[in-house]
């Protein structure tokens, strides 16, 4: 299999990389090509310890595991919050610009069935509480319409958390038809930005990016 990621670091322990939109993070019912198998090929041997997933349309950096102890400790620091990650995507409408973080609490409840999240009242049966931060950068206008571009670091790790977060506020993701996005673009304007945690052996707290890709460079009306 030909090698559609880019390594960012690797160790005998890890590999950071960038996935692109379009690629699974893992194999499912469709049988179509995913960054698992493609790892596979490339470590040359059959364990890949995925700690965390990104959507297939969604971009991004990601740390997966070389050895199961490896997988282990990140998983630990992903539960305990050690394991950080920051998005950026573009949103529908002019949110208001601030140097300061906003935060969003919001309590979630996902439909397995559809594979849809929504906000739910605190204490709804199934419900789970979902926190984030939000940094507004710039405006921009994509077919004459206002959209912002913003940077989410997440607090827990919700399926499709800020997809839902941000939907119910009115600003949906750019292209996020199953989250109600109005405007027409090729694929969820979502990019897993940057990524910060402690080195599973060594413990020191290591931090690595992924720049915006060219596809969702939003510079100048279209």
């Amino acid at each position: 299999m030909a090698q559609k990621f880019d390594i960012v670091f690797e160790d005998t322990h890890l590999v950071v990389l960038c996935k692109p939109a379009g690629l699974l993070s893992q194999g499912e019912h469709t049988g179509d090509e995913n960054l698992v198998d493609l790892l596979r090929a490339y470590f040359g041997r059959n364990y890949v310890g995925l700690v965390h997933r990104l959507d297939r349309n969604t971009s991004g950096i990601m740390v997966v595991a070389k050895r199961s102890k490896s997988a282990e400790r990140l998983t630990q620091s992903l539960q305990e919050g050690s394991l950080r990650r920051s998005y950026i995507a573009w949103l529908e409408g002019a949110l208001p610009l601030s140097t300061d973080p906003i935060r969003w609490d919001d309590w979630l409840i996902r439909d397995e069935r559809t594979n849809v999240t929504r906000v739910a009242k605190a204490g709804a049966p199934g419900a789970k509480r979902a926190s984030l931060e939000i940094r507004t950068l710039v405006h921009e206008s994509y077919l004459g319409q206002p959209v912002t571009l913003c940077e989410f670091e997440l607090d827990t790790g919700r399926s499709h958390q800020i997809r839902a977060q941000a939907s119910s506020r009115r600003h949906p993701l750019l292209g996020d038809r199953k989250y109600g996005a109005r405007l027409d673009f090729p694929r969820t304007a979502l990019h897993s930005h940057r990524i910060e945690f402690p080195h599973p052996m060594t413990k020191e707290l290591v931090r690595f990016e992924c720049p915006l890709p060219a596809d969702l460079a939003i510079r100048t009306e279209r």
